[in-house]
C-alpha cells in the first residue's frame, strides 16, 4: 500500500475514539476527492464529453467512483451513467457508495477484457480516466465502445504520461501504468474514430503530466487499415506510427526552424490557434490532418506537428 495510505490509516486509528473510524474515513475522502476535483480539471473533463441533463454516459474503467459520481449529478435524474469495471472487488466497493451518497441513476456493469457490455448506440459520451494504459484489448474495447456511442457521440481518454516515459516502448509505458498520446491516437484511428480534441498536457500531478483526448466515431469511414497495412507516409501524416522516436528536441526544432528545413503544422482548433502560435506554422487541426497530407507532401519538407 502506498505511504499516504497508511498515514490516513493511523490517523483513522488515533482519532477513532473521537469522531469514529467511519466518520472519519468519509471526511477524509471528502478532502481527497476535493484535491482531485481541483488538479484533475474535472469540470473540463465534462466540458470535453459535452455532458448535458438528460444524457446517457458510460464509465468505463469506473474504480472506486470516483468519476461515476460526479458525471451521475451532472446528467441529472433523468439521466442515466453506466458505471464498468472488470473487478469484482472494485464494483463491490462501487455499489457501497452509490448507495452511502443516495444516487440512484447508475446501472453498474461488469465488462471483460474485451467487452465493456454497453447496449449499442445508446452513450451521448464515454469515459476512459486513467484506465486505458490498463486494457489489453484495445482494438475491441474501442471497436464496442465505438458501437455503443451515437453518431455524435463522444468518448474522452484521460491518462498521464511522465517526461522520462515518452522515449520509451508502449511495452514500458504500460509497466510503468503509463501511455503516450501518440500510441491512443494509432489505436483510435484503427477502431474508426475521428480526433475532436488533444490537450497535451492537460492536468499535472507528483511527476506525471495528463493529457486529454477527445474523440467521436468515424461513421463515413468505419475502420481504417491496421499498421501493418499502412505505408510509412501516411502513417507519419495520420498519427498513426506512434513511435516516440518521431519526437525531436526542442533545440532540434529550433535549428530546423531557424534553417526553414520543415513545415510546421498546428494541430489545435482554430481559437487556439488563433490566440497564439509559433509563427509560420500552418493552422490544421487534427481531425483534418488527413485531407491535408497530399498538401503537406508537395510542400517537399518534413513535417513537425504541435499541439500545445
Amino acid at each position: 500500500m502506498p505511504y499516504g495510505y497508511w498515514r490516513k490509516l493511523t490517523r483513522v486509528v488515533l482519532c477513532a475514539g473521537i469522531l469514529g473510524a467511519g466518520q472519519l474515513l468519509a471526511q477524509t475522502r471528502q478532502t481527497d476527492d476535493a484535491r482531485r476535483e481541483e488538479w484533475q480539471k474535472v469540470d473540463q473533463i465534462l466540458g470535453a464529453m459535452g455532458i448535458r441533463s438528460g444524457a446517457t454516459v458510460a464509465d468505463v474503467g469506473a474504480g472506486d467512483g470516483f468519476f461515476t459520481t460526479r458525471l451521475a449529478r451532472a446528467v441529472g435524474p433523468d439521466g442515466r451513467v453506466f458505471a464498468v469495471d472488470i473487478d469484482e472487488g472494485a464494483l463491490t466497493r462501487l455499489r457501497k457508495r452509490l448507495e452511502d451518497e443516495g444516487i440512484r441513476n447508475v446501472f453498474v456493469v461488469k465488462g471483460t477484457a474485451t467487452d465493456p457490455r454497453l447496449p449499442e448506440r445508446t452513450l451521448d459520451a464515454a469515459l476512459i480516466v486513467n484506465a486505458y494504459h490498463e486494457m489489453t484489448e484495445h482494438q475491441q474495447i474501442l471497436a464496442a465502445l465505438r458501437s455503443a456511442l451515437k453518431p455524435d457521440g463522444r468518448l474522452v481518454i484521460v491518462e498521464p504520461i511522465s517526461d522520462a516515459g515518452r522515449a520509451r516502448s508502449r511495452a514500458e509505458q504500460t509497466k510503468e501504468h503509463e501511455i503516450a498520446p501518440e500510441f491512443v491516437l494509432g489505436d483510435a484511428r484503427r477502431a474508426g474514430f475521428r480526433i475532436v480534441g488533444l490537450q497535451d498536457p492537460f492536468a499535472s500531478w507528483a511527476r506525471n503530466l495528463h493529457w486529454l483526448l477527445a474523440l467521436q466515431p468515424n461513421d463515413g469511414a468505419g475502420a481504417v487499415t491496421t499498421s501493418s497495412d499502412t505505408t510509412p507516409d501516411s502513417a507519419a501524416t495520420s498519427g498513426e506510427a506512434g513511435d516516440p522516436k518521431l519526437r525531436i528536441s526542442q533545440e532540434e526544432f529550433r535549428k530546423l526552424l531557424a534553417a526553414r528545413a520543415v513545415t510546421v503544422v498546428d494541430v489545435r482548433d482554430a481559437g487556439a490557434f488563433s490566440a497564439g502560435h509559433i509563427p509560420g506554422a500552418l493552422s490544421i487541426p487534427l481531425d483534418s490532418i488527413e485531407q491535408a497530407a497530399e498538401r503537406l507532401r508537395k510542400a517537399g519538407k518534413p513535417v513537425v506537428t504541435y499541439c500545445s
